[in-house]
């Protein structure tokens, strides 16, 4: 399946099947690939959180009613969380990381990108949006996370129908210094779904309607 079919396959899945459980190996497979999502200067400015059980069930008190019905009919949930600032020590371990798989291989070059990193996370905090910059790479990271689950044949939901502080309390992502930006929601389709593409075909604006070529 090329990516453009991927992309006119997936749709957002309304109704699970709650005796359907995506393995364990099918959802490291998923994050494996959000993993190898892109970020500014390599930042990786979130983390995730893997609800199942009880950890899914707490939570739940944070999701707006209208939700509740997929909430509860999902396998798994995916609180993706961004940081609101960026501390020494993930810094160090993004650098070393690199180091590690080869990506800075003279003193000079390693010292640069431990700059560069340093410049543009700082220049977000200078602003007062780094938030907003966390956060914008994070929905990169749920793009990626819908598409692979996709491609491995797993249904999903983007929940932004919760309580956001309650979520935070909930998993006590302030002590962290994180936030959750949005809760996805994984598992397989109840076969009467009601967003189906065949009862609700995929709409979007033409190209001509979203693009304008300057020359």
């Amino acid at each position: 399946m090329d990516f453009q079919e991927l992309l006119q396959k997936r749709y957002t899945t309304k109704h699970y099947d709650s005796s359907r459980v995506v393995p364990d190996e099918v959802v490291k497979q998923i994050l494996e690939c959000v993993r190898l999502t892109p970020t500014s200067v390599n930042s990786q400015p979130y983390h995730f959180y893997v609800l199942t059980g009880e950890s899914k069930q707490k939570v739940r008190d944070a999701v707006m009613d209208f939700n509740q019905q997929r909430y509860d009919g999902a396998s798994h949930a995916i609180v993706i969380a961004s940081k609101k600032t960026i501390d020494e020590d993930h810094l160090a371990k993004v650098l070393a990381q690199e180091e590690a798989d080869g990506r800075l291989p003279t003193a000079d070059i390693k010292a640069a990108q431990d700059k560069s990193r340093h410049y543009f996370s700082n220049l977000h905090i200078q602003k007062g949006d780094f938030v907003t910059w966390t956060g914008k790479q994070s929905y990169i990271a749920f793009a990626t996370m819908v598409y692979a689950a996709e491609a491995l044949g797993v249904d999903s939901t983007a929940l932004e129908g919760i309580e956001f502080d309650q979520v935070d309390e909930l998993l006590g992502l302030d002590a962290k210094k994180e936030t959750c930006q949005m809760i996805v929601l994984l598992g397989y389709r109840d076969p009467n779904d009601s967003n189906t593409l065949e009862r609700r075909p995929k709409s979007r604006l033409s190209v001509a309607e979203l693009t304008t070529f300057l020359h």
